[in-house]
């Protein structure tokens, strides 16, 4: 099983960042975090991908982002992406 890239855009204080980044913890999944309080620059960015608006979490897997996904949308994703 090839591990997928995976990046989260979000904040430490926001609890949807939160409920996807244990997700992915205790699913074994690396993913690089993208704090959007100690780096800002990363709001325009988000809110660039999806329409002006600022969402978080907003997750990049391989080439495709999904902003604020459901536990079950995220989990597909990473599936399809490690070709299971």
């Amino acid at each position: 099983m090839r591990q997928p890239n995976v990046s989260v855009y979000g904040s430490t204080t926001c609890p949807d960042t939160n409920r996807a980044m244990a997700y992915l913890d205790g699913q074994e999944i690396p993913y690089e975090f993208k704090d959007l309080d100690q780096s800002p620059e990363f709001n325009d960015y988000i809110a660039g991908l999806n329409g002006g608006k600022r969402v978080m979490p907003t997750i990049q897997v391989e080439n495709e982002f999904y902003f604020n996904p459901p536990q079950a949308a995220l989990a597909e994703a990473i599936t399809a992406a490690s070709g299971n």
